[in-house]
């Protein structure tokens, strides 16, 4: 059932919430005999929590599996606005250090077929310039990797094979309340037919070959318009489309500012893109947060500190 992406030779931090989901990878893995680190986190959050930790710690204490528990501290969250960003920090922070306590550069998780569509829908309403569209089989996060061996399964092929197992998994109830915007979109695809969905994959696959086409235009304007790390040559006419040129800004800010753009928001690259490629001033000035501004004159952008 998992992708061919794994390599028994290699050792694999595995998240594990205690959900359907992670239960269902764990439960292969060990049957395929892969060897494991499993990975929880106890955010406290909830009052379920604690009798998650323990389905973890049970499963693992039958099979004889070594499992690092990560306790979340309330005042690690308590002051954001936005728990589900942080909490993925935190857990996927608590991966890389266990990846490293272990000597590894693996990371394992259960991200399945659902989960891929629901990604692009969320990536396709916040508007922004993604990297990939959907999820990725695997993903480069810092010097670790994010394996995901589940993409090819469906949530009612995880559901069914755990009933057939007879393996008891924990329900966040979280997961049903249109609290979060990814839940509402969970809901919207839970009522979609497998022939939608289908086809929502086939658009992301189409999506992604684009996307691929692009990145190559855009290290070719990076190679033809960056002459240094802060100077951005102007076109009189443009070669490329305004998609190339907003990527090609996006990188070019963050390398000159050392990663001052820390969302791909389109909205601000595009104001940044219209002022620097379609605007008939010559001279003008952007600001880029509270430390930098782009100086525009001469055919060409500059980043600066804001004191120069």
């Amino acid at each position: 059932m998992l992708s061919k992406i794994l390599v028994k030779s290699k050792l694999y931090i595995v998240g594990v919430s205690a959900g359907p989901d992670s239960l269902f990878l764990l439960d292969n893995l060990r049957k395929a005999a892969y060897r494991v680190i499993v990975a929880h986190v106890n955010y406290k959050k909830r009052a379920e929590s604690d009798q998650e930790e323990e389905l973890v710690k049970n499963y693992c204490q039958k099979y004889s599996l070594p499992y690092e528990i990560y306790p979340v501290q309330g005042l690690e969250y308590n002051s954001v606005s936005n728990f589900q960003d942080r909490a993925r920090k935190i857990r996927y922070d608590f991966f890389q250090k266990l990846a490293q306590k272990y000597q590894t550069k693996y990371i394992v998780v259960a991200h399945h077929f659902d989960d891929h569509l629901e990604t692009y829908l969320l990536q396709k309403q916040r508007k922004s310039l993604v990297d990939y569209w959907g999820l990725p089989i695997k993903t480069k996060q810092e010097k670790y990797w994010i394996l995901r061996p589940l993409l090819n399964l469906s949530k009612q092929q995880i559901f069914h094979y755990l009933a057939a197992q007879k393996i008891t998994y924990a329900t966040d109830q979280t997961n049903q309340l249109p609290i979060y915007q990814r839940n509402i979109i969970r809901q919207k695809l839970n009522n979609l037919s497998s022939g939608g969905k289908t086809n929502l994959a086939q658009e992301i696959k189409e999506k992604n070959q684009a996307l691929s086409k692009i990145k190559i235009l855009v290290k070719l304007a990076m190679k033809n318009l960056i002459n240094s790390t802060h100077i951005l040559q102007l076109e009189k006419e443009k070669k490329y489309s305004s998609e190339v040129y907003l990527r090609l800004l996006y990188i070019w800010i963050n390398q000159a500012t050392n990663g001052v753009l820390q969302q791909r928001k389109k909205q601000l690259l595009a104001e940044v893109y219209k002022q620097l490629f379609t605007s008939k001033k010559t001279s003008l000035s952007i600001e880029l947060g509270s430390n930098f501004r782009i100086v525009k004159g001469n055919n060409q952008a500059v980043i600066l500190p804001k004191n120069k």
